[in-house]
C-alpha cells in the first residue's frame, strides 16, 4: 500500500525540481540573448525608410538653424541652443552678482517681459552688491513678493465677481462661491498660485453656457489667466526660484526664449515630421499654446499675424543673403499651405521679397553641361562629301568572244 503522505512530498519535490529547471532556462535566456546577424548598413533609399528617426531630427534641425529670428507668436528674439550651452558656461565661472549682470546683459533683447522686469530688479541690486548672488537677491525679496502675489490674486477675485453679477443671479452665486474658496486656500509658494489658477480657469470655461455673453466670457477668462505665476509675474517668479542655486536661476531667464520646434498641424490630427510643417517659436509660447487650435490660437493672440510677418521677413533676408541652408531656400513659401489650412485662411503674410534661387540640382546639372561643352573636341569638317557609290556595270569588250552565243 503506497503511503500518501511520502507520495505528497514525491510530487512537491517533482514540482519543485521542475520550477527550478525553468528559471534556470529563463535566467539563461536573459543572461545570454540570442545572438541575431547583423544588417548590413542602409542605403540612403533604405535608411529613408526605415530609419525615421534620424532623417526626423535632420529636418527639425534645418529649421532650428535658423537662428536669431523672432517668435511668430509673441515677436520675442529667439535664441539658440548653442546660446544656451554658451551662457550656463560662463555663468559656471563665478555666481557674483557682477559677473552675472556682464554674462546676462547681451541677451537682454531675448528676455520675455517678466524675465526681463526680474533682470532689471536683480541689475539694480547687483550694482549695490557686486559680489553678492543672485541666490541672495530672490532669498531677501521672497515674502515681500509672495505678500504682493496674494494682494494681486484678491484683486483679481473681485474683479471676478463684480463680472458676474452683473450677468446672472446664477452665475454670481456660483462664481462668489468659488473665488470665497479659493480665497481662504493657503498659498504657501508658486505652485499653489499655479494650481488656483488652472481650476479657475477651467471653472470659466465649463461656466461659458451659463454666462451666456462671449464678450464677459472672455474678460473673465483674460482675468483668470493674470493670475500670478512665474511666467507671467515677476513677484511669483521670484517666490519660485528663490532659494535656487545661481546658475539656474540666470539660464532660466532665458530658457524660454529657445527657438522649438512647433508642429503646424499636431502630430495628434496626423501631422507629419516635415520641414513645410515646422515652426520656429519659442519655448514659452509653444509650451503655453498646448492642444489649442490655431485658429483659436490666433483669435486669443491677434498680435501674431503681425508677428508671423516679422518671422517671415528675417527669414527671407537671411535667405536672400546666403546665410541658411539651401534646403530652406523655399520655407516660406512651402509652410504657407498648412498656415492657412490650420489658421482657416486667417493667417496670410507677403513672400514677395523672396528672390527666387536654383536648386543645387539645377545648378550642378548646368555646370557640368558647360564643363562638357568646353572638354568636348572639335571635330573638323571635311572639304569634300562622299557621293554614294551607284551599282557597278561590267565593261563592254568588242575583242571578247561571246560563249553564250
Amino acid at each position: 500500500m503506497i503511503n500518501p503522505i511520502s507520495n505528497l512530498r514525491f510530487n512537491f519535490s517533482q514540482v519543485h525540481n521542475q520550477q527550478k529547471q525553468t528559471n534556470n532556462t529563463v535566467q539563461n535566456v536573459l543572461t545570454n540573448p540570442i545572438k541575431r546577424p547583423k544588417l548590413p548598413q542602409p542605403t540612403t533609399m533604405m535608411a529613408l525608410l526605415y530609419n525615421n528617426i534620424a532623417f526626423t531630427g535632420h529636418r527639425e534641425d534645418l529649421v532650428r538653424s535658423i537662428g536669431h529670428v523672432s517668435c511668430p507668436c509673441c515677436g520675442t528674439k529667439m535664441l539658440t541652443n548653442q546660446d544656451m550651452d554658451k551662457v550656463s558656461k560662463d555663468l559656471s565661472k563665478n555666481d557674483s552678482a557682477e559677473h552675472y549682470i556682464n554674462t546676462l546683459k547681451p541677451y537682454e533683447e531675448y528676455m520675455h517681459k517678466t524675465e526681463k522686469e526680474v533682470f532689471h530688479r536683480f541689475e539694480k541690486w547687483g550694482k549695490e552688491n557686486p559680489k553678492d548672488t543672485i541666490s541672495n537677491f530672490l532669498s531677501e525679496n521672497r515674502d515681500s513678493s509672495m505678500n504682493i502675489c496674494k494682494k494681486k490674486q484678491t484683486e483679481i477675485f473681485e474683479k471676478i465677481n463684480t463680472i458676474t453679477n452683473g450677468i446672472s443671479k446664477e452665475a454670481g452665486e456660483k462664481f462668489a462661491n468659488l473665488t470665497s474658496v479659493y480665497s481662504k486656500t493657503p498659498i504657501n509658494n508658486e505652485e499653489d498660485m499655479k494650481t488656483i489658477r488652472k481650476y479657475m480657469i477651467s471653472d470659466i470655461k465649463t461656466s461659458k453656457s451659463l454666462i451666456n455673453n462671449e464678450e464677459k466670457y472672455k474678460e473673465l477668462k483674460n482675468l483668470a489667466e493674470d493670475l500670478p505665476t512665474s511666467k507671467n509675474n515677476a513677484e511669483a517668479f521670484i517666490v519660485r526660484y528663490a532659494g535656487e542655486k545661481s546658475e539656474k536661476i540666470g539660464t532660466r531667464l532665458l530658457k524660454l526664449s529657445v527657438g522649438t520646434i512647433e508642429h503646424i498641424k499636431p502630430q495628434a490630427d496626423g501631422g507629419k515630421d516635415r520641414v513645410e510643417n515646422y515652426l520656429l517659436e519659442c519655448g514659452e509660447c509653444n509650451h503655453t499654446r498646448g492642444d489649442v487650435s490655431l485658429k483659436d490660437w490666433i483669435e486669443q493672440h491677434p498680435e501674431m499675424k503681425e508677428n508671423t510677418q516679422k518671422y517671415f521677413d528675417e527669414v527671407i533676408e537671411k535667405i536672400n543673403n546666403n546665410e541658411l541652408e539651401h534646403g530652406l531656400d523655399n520655407y516660406p513659401n512651402a509652410v504657407r499651405g498648412a498656415l492657412t489650412a490650420q489658421s482657416k485662411g486667417t493667417l496670410t503674410y507677403d513672400t514677395s521679397a523672396l528672390k527666387p534661387k536654383e536648386t543645387e540640382r539645377t545648378q550642378s546639372s548646368k555646370d557640368n553641361d558647360k564643363a562638357e561643352k568646353q572638354d568636348k573636341p572639335q571635330t573638323q569638317q571635311c572639304s569634300h562629301t562622299h557621293k554614294p557609290h551607284k551599282p557597278h556595270k561590267p565593261h563592254h569588250h568588242p575583242h571578247r568572244l561571246n560563249i553564250a552565243a
